[in-house]
């Protein structure tokens, strides 16, 4: 067994950690989930990603769905200038704790949910090398790739592109983080090219739009790209800021996802779900699925001079947000990986104040605080197994509107994050068949 494990950890880091940046520890414990858990979640991606689409085809009219997603001056004008299609959202990810009061979401990622190429390479080699007994991985990677031929075509329609078999595509992301994470990218370009496509990876500053159409630094012309960076990024790495993303969006080239994505990525997005002063927003034949999806989002609020708490009743915010200090948890709307949330009970009350009073400048909310699960897991690290208790979410993939497996982190901090130094890992995640 230990030489199994030692094998496992040495092809993990041969794979995806090949420059020795990867922090995520390899987990030896998967995570095995039964039929129930898979039809529940299959119900949830299917509603979140029908109001989704609901929600990008009304914004460009629907002033209340303006409202609460409320972006900055500069995003609402790229927002504004960026195509709607016939179907937006081709992946997206809930984050979901499984807790003793159900299933409970903290935030949802409708840009580029990563870890998918991760998790799957995680999932095979734990297969191959161990060898269990009554269980099945998901196919991820086939998943996918359906996902971006059925979003090709809708684009390709949509700008008159010419029917083909065979598919000129790049994955794009800034440069240092395709240095750090080549290993990922690999999986699905390699499966890409075994369908009988071309694929490739660059820096998003290397695409040349001219002639109404999209290019490879080799002069070729590109008929995909499959994004891999947030809008948030373009400001800081693309040499011509919004513009190069509405450049790319007015040309003939299918874009995955599309950036209108951004649209329906802020926390926001649980305040329009969830608050009950919203609920006019969606027509009759929306009312199961707003349901399913109101079933999983904790108490979430907009924070404002004045709020509805809990019990219903209006409230000053300050009073309100600083009294319940230990029940709350404060987030900003359009921060990205837990980067400005802060949970009250691991706070002391004059940073807490701090972050109560920042918050009322503007685009943060307000949630209740999960109980977090916990559970013991086994790591392979210097040539020893460790064990470890961890707080760990269970979280679904939408691909094309529906459920594509899970992500599961495991981590010591309650963020599930892996940019605090805490111990973090990405279990292997398996249907249980026996």
């Amino acid at each position: 067994m230990n030489e199994q494990r030692k094998q496992y950890s040495d092809i993990i880091k041969k794979v995806l950690d090949p420059t020795g940046q990867r922090t995520a520890k390899v987990c030896l414990t998967p995570y095995m989930y039964d039929n129930a858990l898979w039809e529940r979640m299959k119900r949830i991606t299917e509603a979140y990603a029908n109001l989704l689409e609901f929600v990008f085809r009304e914004y460009p009219t629907n002033l209340k769905i303006q409202e609460v997603l409320e972006y900055p001056e500069d995003l609402e004008r790229y927002l504004s200038a960026l195509n709607i299609y016939e179907k937006n959202l081709a992946a997206a990810r809930i984050d979901i704790f499984v807790t003793g009061d159900g299933l409970k979401m903290c935030e949802s990622n409708c840009e580029i949910p990563g870890a998918n190429e991760e998790s799957y390479f995680l999932e095979q080699k734990y297969l191959e090398i161990f060898d269990p007994q009554g269980c099945k991985a998901v196919e991820r990677m086939q998943i996918v790739y359906d996902t971006l031929m059925s979003h090709y075509e809708i684009q390709a329609a949509y700008f008159n592109m010419p029917a083909k078999d065979s598919l000129n595509i790049y994955l794009t992301q800034w440069q240092p983080e395709i240095d750090r994470i080549l290993g990922e990218y690999d999986i699905i370009m390699d499966f890409i090219r075994q369908r009988g496509h071309t694929c490739g990876v660059i820096d998003p500053n290397e695409v040349v739009i001219r002639d109404n159409m999209a290019f490879a630094p080799d002069g070729k012309r590109i008929d995909m790209i499959y994004r891999r960076f947030t809008a948030d990024e373009l400001p800081k790495f693309a040499k011509k800021s919004w513009q190069m993303a509405i450049d790319w969006d007015k040309a003939a080239v299918a874009v995955v996802n599309p950036f209108c994505t951004k649209r329906v990525d802020s926390k926001n997005i649980m305040v329009l779900f969830k608050d009950e002063e919203y609920e006019d927003v969606f027509p009759a034949h929306f009312r199961d699925d707003l349901a399913v999806v109101r079933e999983i989002i904790p108490w979430t609020k907009k924070i404002k001079p004045q709020m509805i708490d809990p019990s219903g009743v209006t409230v000053e915010a300050v009073d309100f947000l600083n009294a319940d200090k230990d029940n709350l948890v404060i987030k900003h709307a359009n921060a990205y990986a837990s980067s400005a949330v802060f949970l009250g009970d691991d706070m002391d009350e004059d940073g807490w104040r701090e972050v109560v009073t920042r918050s009322l400048e503007g685009d943060w909310i307000a949630q209740a605080r999960i109980e977090l699960p916990e559970l013991e897991l086994e790591y392979f690290e210097d040539g020893v197994v460790k064990n470890i208790k961890c707080i760990y979410n269970v979280n679904p993939y939408i691909y094309n509107g529906k459920l594509g497996g899970f992500l599961n982190r495991a981590s010591t901090d309650k963020l599930t994050s892996f940019k605090s130094g805490e111990i973090a890992t990405i279990m292997p995640c398996f249907e249980r068949t026996q």
